[in-house]
């Protein structure tokens, strides 16, 4: 068993378990593993999550508790089949349409601002170049918003991005932003209207700024040694 398919059971049972509000204990030993029929089940959402790495392991464990009410436990069986794919598909669609305000929603913002920044950095760019940044042909921010690594209100305070998004061919925008795609203006005027998340925006795109810049001046003075 590799220290990839433990790591993923180990989330199964945190995920699980603290969504239903019961304490759990995390495997440590895991001989003899092999010959249970939960490794057969590990084994199958490991090579399908390998597959599709856009999915998050952690939120997919955790969509059906949010979908569905009535669920007391979950076996990890349930996690191989089209059920749980539809559940995360779901969950992912009311996460994009939950309040900018929403408690969730304001610990997302925060999440994907320190993902800009950290891909900022490491790619060596400011962050004004970020909405411009591709990887391949394809704008690296659109594939972070498919893999759900940055909020959709994320986007208001980047230059520009109205006319990049109705640029975009509609198929590649279909493929990369879904229905927002052409619904942008209605998330930008529910970001407008929000109270806590366009502030906490505004003011977290002025810190990585900043920092991304600091840390980008140092890199380039270490090359240049």
């Amino acid at each position: 068993m590799t220290a990839k398919e433990q790591s993923l059971y180990n989330l199964y049972l945190m995920v699980t378990k603290s969504s239903q509000n019961k304490p759990f204990t995390l495997r440590k030993n895991f001989d003899g593993f092999e010959d249970k029929p939960e490794y057969l089940y590990i084994k199958k959402i490991s090579k399908f999550l390998n597959k599709f790495p856009q999915i998050k392991p952690e939120l997919y464990f955790k969509a059906p508790f949010m979908i569905y009410d009535d669920l007391d436990y979950i076996s990890l069986d349930f996690f191989t089949t089209r059920k749980a794919l539809k559940a995360y598909t779901v969950y992912m669609k009311q996460k994009n349409e939950e309040s900018p305000d929403s408690k969730e929603h304001l610990e997302f913002i925060k999440e994907s601002l320190r993902f800009i920044a950290m891909f900022c950095i490491k790619n060596k760019i400011p962050i004004r170049e970020y909405v411009t940044h591709k990887t391949g042909v394809t704008y690296s921010w659109m594939k972070h918003f498919k893999e759900h690594n940055i909020s959709v209100y994320v986007l208001f305070e980047l230059p520009n991005i109205f006319n990049i998004v109705g640029q975009t061919p509609e198929d590649e925008k279909e493929l990369f932003l879904g229905d927002i795609g052409n619904k942008l203006h209605i998330y930008k005027m529910k970001y407008m209207n929000s109270k806590e998340a366009i502030n906490l925006i505004r003011k977290g795109y002025k810190k990585i700024i900043t920092l991304v810049d600091q840390q980008n001046k140092r890199k380039k003075t270490r090359d240049n040694i």
